[in-house]
C-alpha cells in the first residue's frame, strides 16, 4: 500500500466516523421528543385528531426541509451544514421544552415542532448524501450501518426519555440535557471533515440526452423503489410515534411500560441495521428485505392482537427488526445505481422514506378517533404488506456497489 493510498484510506475512515456521529445526533434528537409523546399528550390533553395534527407539523416541516436543502447546499458547504443543523435542532428542542413545561401553550409547541422538522429534513438529506459518498469510496454496503447509528441515537434518546419520565423530570430539563449532547457531537464530528470545506452537493446536474423511454423507465424504477422504502418507513414511523401510546391507551399498561416498548422497538431497529450490512453482502438485498419484512409483519400483528408486557415486548422487537433495513437498503440501491437512476436518486428516495415515516403517524392519528388504539395500527400492517409485495420487483436491480476511490 502506497503512502497516498494509506492516507486516503485513513481519511475515508475518519469521514465515516464523523458521518456516524451525525447520524447518531439525528437519532438522539428525533427520539427525544418522540419518547416524550405520552407526556406531551397528557399535558395538552390532545384528541386523536389533534395529536395527529401535532405530528403532522413535524411531517410538514421535514418535507419543506427536504425541498429547500438543495438551494441551501449550493450556497453553504457541506461541512458547515453538518455542523449547523444539529445545533439548530438542539435549540428547537429547548424551545419545545419551554412550550411544554413552562408556558404550556400548544400553539408554540406546534410551531417549534414544525421548525424542528425543517432542520431535521435538511440534515437528513445532507447526512444521507454524505453517507452515500463515503459508501461509494469504500466499495461496500455501509448505509445500514450509518442508519444503525441513527437507530443507536434513537435508542439512546429513548433510554434517556424513559429514565427522565421515571424520575418525573420536567421536559425542559430533559431536552436541555439532550441539547448539550447534540452540540458536543456536532463539534466532535467536525474533526473528521477537514477536507470538506469546499464540498457542495446542491450543484445542478447537466441536461441528459436520454430518450423518453429511458426516462420513463428511470421514473418507474424510482417510483417503485420509493414506494417500497416508503412502506417500510411508514411502519417505522407508526411505531416511533404510536407504539408507546398504544401500549398505554390501547393495552392499558403504565407510562413507563409504554416508554419501554418504544425502547425495545428502537433497540431491535439498531441491532437489525448494524447486522444489515453483512446480511445484505452475504445473501443479497431481496432475501434480506423479504426475511426482515416478514418478521416485521408478524410483529405488528402480534402487537395488535396480543396482551401482556412480555408478548407486546416480543412483538415490539419483531416490529423493529422488520422495519430496520428498508430505508438504508433502498438508499444503497439508489446510490449504487446513480448512473441509471440519476444523480439526485439518493435525495429522492430519502424524501420518500422520511415523507412516509413522518406522514404515517398523523394519518393513523386521524383514524384513532374512529377506531381507537391499537386497532388504528392495522393501517401500518397493510402498508408494510404492500411494501413486501413490491420488494421482489424492486430488488431485481443489481445492487452491487462499485468503488470509485
Amino acid at each position: 500500500m502506497t503512502q497516498a493510498t494509506s492516507t486516503a484510506s485513513r481519511r475515508v475512515l475518519t469521514e465515516r466516523t464523523s458521518i456516524n456521529l451525525i447520524f447518531l445526533a439525528a437519532g438522539i434528537s428525533f427520539a427525544s421528543w418522540a419518547g416524550r409523546l405520552t407526556v406531551i399528550d397528557e399535558v395538552f390533553n390532545f384528541s386523536g385528531l389533534t395529536f395527529g395534527s401535532f405530528l403532522l407539523c413535524m411531517t410538514a416541516g421535514t418535507l419543506l426541509g427536504i425541498s429547500i436543502i438543495p438551494i441551501i447546499s449550493r450556497k453553504i458547504n457541506t461541512r458547515k451544514l453538518l455542523f449547523y443543523f444539529p445545533i439548530l435542532l438542539a435549540a428547537c428542542l429547548v424551545a419545545l421544552g419551554i412550550s411544554i413545561s413552562i408556558t404550556r401553550t400548544p400553539i408554540t409547541a406546534f410551531i417549534f415542532l414544525f421548525i424542528n422538522g425543517i432542520f431535521f429534513g435538511c440534515l437528513d438529506i445532507m447526512m444521507n448524501v454524505s453517507g452515500a459518498r463515503v459508501e461509494r469510496h469504500q466499495g461496500r454496503s455501509l448505509m445500514p450501518i450509518f442508519h444503525g447509528f441513527f437507530s443507536l441515537g434513537t435508542l439512546l434518546g429513548a433510554g434517556i426519555a424513559t429514565a427522565t419520565i421515571s424520575l418525573r423530570m420536567l421536559t425542559i430539563w430533559h431536552f436541555s440535557i439532550v441539547a448539550a449532547m447534540l452540540v458536543a457531537i456536532a463539534v466532535l464530528a467536525q474533526v473528521g471533515l477537514v477536507g470538506w470545506e469546499q464540498e457542495n452537493y446542491g450543484t445542478r446536474s447537466k441536461p441528459s440526452n436520454r430518450s423518453n423511454t429511458a426516462s420513463n423507465q428511470k421514473l418507474g424504477l424510482l417510483l417503485l423503489l420509493g414506494l417500497m422504502v416508503a412502506g417500510l418507513s411508514f411502519a417505522e414511523g407508526a411505531a416511533n410515534d404510536w407504539i408507546a401510546l398504544a401500549t398505554v391507551n390501547g393495552h392499558g399498561l403504565p407510562h413507563h411500560t409504554g416508554a419501554l416498548m418504544f425502547t425495545l422497538f428502537v433497540a431491535a431497529m439498531t441491532a437489525g441495521r448494524f447486522a444489515g450490512g453483512k446480511i445484505v453482502d452475504s445473501v443479497g438485498p431481496r432475501r434480506t428485505l423479504l426475511l426482515m419484512g416478514s418478521i416485521g409483519l408478524a410483529g405488528i400483528c402480534i402487537f395488535l392482537i396480543g396482551h401482556g408486557p412480555i408478548v407486546l415486548g416480543i412483538a415490539a422487537v419483531m416490529w423493529g427488526l422488520g422495519s430496520s433495513l428498508g430505508f438504508p437498503v433502498g438508499m444503497t440501491i439508489a446510490a449504487s445505481q446513480g448512473s441509471r437512476l440519476g444523480p439526485n436518486a439518493v435525495s429522492i428516495i430519502s424524501a420518500f422514506g422520511y415523507g412516509a415515516m413522518l406522514s404515517g403517524p398523523p394519518l393513523i392519528g386521524f383514524a384513532v378517533d374512529h377506531t381507537g388504539l391499537p386497532e388504528a395500527l392495522w393501517i401500518a400492517f397493510g402498508v408494510m404488506l404492500m411494501s413486501l409485495l413490491l420488494t421482489p420487483r424492486v430488488t431485481r436491480v443489481p445492487a452491487k456497489i462499485t468503488s470509485v476511490g
